[in-house]
């Protein structure tokens, strides 16, 4: 009880002070408490006279030690901003001046105690003749700041901890002007040297129940379609896919047929709302685009295996959109957008700090004259400052709000302007499920928004941006050791695409694998994404190495023409067509290259191939097997082949000493019967 009353004393002071002086000015502490503040209601969405301001939220205490008699207080400046770069000037700095503190009895909220972790709730009502605003048309940022006395006793009229949202004014009848969010879904999780995902749970529960993407793609679908455009990696859908059903996972990794229900869950919805919406499609694991153009000798080879990738995953999940490109904030260059230009249809994404010369009343939307000729430009107007207080589904609304109702003002001022309202959505922020339905629509039903997707605002003809973009660019892309490893996986896995009877599930495999080597992830972790692309490159040779050829070390053949056997050994999981090319020592020698002959995965199949070597004694071949379309495979071998046969002037000599011996033995055995028969024989003395 003793420190209710102390509460109420010190609330009574500060009223009692702010009588005399005419309200507190909103300042922050001098020192760094760690007290986090989140709006979660505000009401209402749009300001205007007569209406009172309801703001709820929550105050967690991340500090080592208690803060005690806290308090909440409304601030809101008495005029309002009216271009975006006057919120931007006032939010570049966190501890700058945003207003007047609401200090009458019953407007602030009394919090009490706060312990080391603990969480409390907060409730401001504030009626409008309090708020002390001009009633201008324009945008006036409102927020919570939280006062309450440290562990040592002292107790500042600074703010310990605050959070900032935006309540636009627009009370003249305006012609809406295009509004629209755009929603990311990239691939959070990587495989490893090993192919492994790195984190499966993690991914398991980021698409759960209460999971980031889910509770994200949750509220995307609360929003109306034609006010939506989602930005969609394929890497995701594969990635879903792959963990639900325990394809690229350790052994010990246990998944629950819960968890698996969920993910495919999830895999069906996101293709439903993508479906639905103008899905606007990224490269296969959003490689880094800018490492590709500073190597013009390997882009072309490595893109066409990124777009195959692309295009599988696709035609797997049956969903087609534009295709976009999204480099990294200080990664855009003017090579880099003529790289990108393709058949000047699909946008890049880029941030005001790749177009210095970018203004608001450009719009959204642009288009740049690349050294490669005209390309449309999607600026990502993020917040330069830092806006106190944590991400929340009101401040997302808000800020929607508040760009459409700038954008209105801006347009009445300058009929030229083509100002707009485009939100992008940080592609890590978990929105949580603490969120009413419909909470994120009724930004669109304001009079002022028109729901429109960026796909419409593609088909009008699109503002020139005429200013200058960077020669080089901040960020440090891949290594050119990088990208070669990626192109040894191309190189080798188109050699083995060639020799497999059915190629199309490893032509898949290779094409991801080289894909996923390019991401732009790597920057973080270069020095293990070169040992991922160099490992997925042997695998690759690993596959090519267990096919191979065996001669016998010496053929000696009968006659100058003759067979020797050769024998081929797949020792793949996969049916494999191969051929074999000959080559002799001997230039004027030519053997014919055998044909592709089908070999079983795990087997052996002897050949025997037919030689005439003509007038040659021997020669020495050299045996390599080929693809189908002639590509030599894996290691030769090389072997000796000698003819046995006796030269003709040998033969006829040998014929004619043998006709010489028999027409001496003939004549010999003559001689002997001649002689024989002259003499008589004796009688017999019987």
């Amino acid at each position: 009880m003793s420190s209710r009353r102390s509460t109420i004393l010190v609330a009574l002071l500060v009223t009692t002070l702010a009588a005399l002086v005419g309200g507190v000015p909103a300042t922050a502490a001098d020192d760094d408490p760690d007290l986090r503040v989140a709006i979660r209601t505000l009401d209402p969405t749009l300001l205007a006279p007569g209406r009172d301001v309801t703001m709820t939220g929550t105050v967690t205490n991340a500090d080592q030690h208690s803060w005690t008699a806290a308090q909440a207080y409304l601030v809101i400046p008495a005029s309002p901003f009216t271009t975006r770069a006057q919120i931007d000037r006032a939010m570049s700095n966190g501890s700058s001046y945003t207003g007047e503190r609401v200090v009458e009895v019953g407007a602030f909220d009394e919090l009490g105690d706060l312990a080391p972790g603990q969480s409390v709730d907060f409730s401001i009502e504030v009626p409008y003749e309090q708020l002390r605003i001009s009633g201008a048309e324009g945008v006036y940022p409102v927020g919570v700041q939280i006062l309450a006395t440290d562990e040592d006793g002292s107790r500042s009229q600074n703010a310990v901890a605050r959070a900032t949202t935006f309540l636009p004014l627009v009370s003249s009848a305006r012609e809406p002007v295009p509004t629209s969010i755009v929603w990311p879904f990239l691939m959070p999780d990587w495989r490893d040297v090993r192919g492994h995902y790195v984190d499966p749970e993690g991914l398991l529960a980021a698409v759960g129940p209460g999971g980031r993407l889910r509770n994200l793609l949750d509220l995307a679908a609360s929003t109306p379609a034609d006010g939506a455009t989602v930005v969609i990696d394929p890497a995701l859908l594969v990635g879903v896919d792959d963990v639900a059903h325990g394809r690229h996972v350790d052994r010990d990794v246990e998944i629950t047929e819960e968890q698996k229900a969920a993910a495919e869950t999830f895999l069906t919805d996101l293709l439903v709302f993508t479906r639905l919406r103008s899905p606007w499609i990224l490269d296969f694991d959003r490689p880094d685009v800018l490492a590709l153009a500073d190597n013009p000798a390997l882009r072309e080879p490595l893109q066409e295996t990124i777009d195959r990738a692309t295009e599988q995953a696709l035609t797997t999940y049956q969903i087609s959109g534009r295709r976009v490109s999204w480099p990294t904030r200080d990664g855009v260059t003017r090579t880099l957008l003529g790289e990108l230009r393709g058949n000047g249809d699909s946008p890049v994404i880029v941030t005001p700090r790749s177009l210095p010369g970018w203004e608001q009343r450009l719009g959204t939307l642009v288009k740049y004259e690349s050294p490669s000729g005209p390309v449309p430009l999607v600026v990502d107007d993020i917040d330069s400052g830092d806006t106190p207080g944590e991400d929340s589904v009101v401040a997302l609304r808000q800020r929607l709000l508040s760009q459409a109702s700038l954008a209105v003002l801006e347009r009445s001022l300058d009929p030229q302007s083509q100002a707009d309202a485009v939100v992008l959505v940080d592609p890590q922020w978990d929105p949580g499920s603490d969120w009413s339905a419909g909470e994120l629509a009724t930004a669109f039903a304001a009079p002022f928004a028109q729901p429109t997707n960026l796909d419409s605002q593609l088909t009008r003809a699109l503002p020139a941006y005429k200013g200058g973009v960077p020669t080089r660019a901040k960020a440090r892309p891949l290594s050119s050791q990088q990208l070669r490893a990626a192109n040894e996986i191309v190189t080798k896995g188109r050699l083995l695409s060639a020799i497999l009877s059915d190629s199309a599930a490893v032509d898949t495999a290779v094409e991801r694998d080289a894909a996923e080597a390019l991401a732009v992830r790597w920057r973080l972790r270069r020095t293990e994404g070169l040992d991922v692309a160099r490992a997925r490159a042997r695998t690759t040779g690993a596959l090519l190495d267990k096919i191979s050829i065996e001669a016998p070390s010496s053929v000696t053949l009968s006659s100058s023409e003759g067979g020797f056997p050769l024998t081929i050994r797949n020792e793949t999981d996969e049916a494999i067509r191969i051929g074999v090319d000959l080559e002799s020592s001997n230039p004027a020698l030519s053997i014919p290259a055998v044909e592709p002959v089908a070999i079983a995965a795990g087997e052996r199949r002897t050949l025997t191939v037919q030689v005439d070597l003509g007038s040659q004694r021997a020669t020495f071949l050299t045996a390599r097997l080929t693809a189908r379309d002639g590509q030599p495979v894996g290691d030769t071998t090389t072997f000796k082949v000698r003819s046995s046969s006796i030269s003709t002037v040998l033969w006829v000599a040998m014929g004619g000493a043998g006709v010489f011996v028999l027409v001496a033995l003939g004549r010999r055995f003559i001689r002997r019967r001649s002689s024989t028969s002259t003499e008589q024989p004796a009688d017999d003395d019987d």
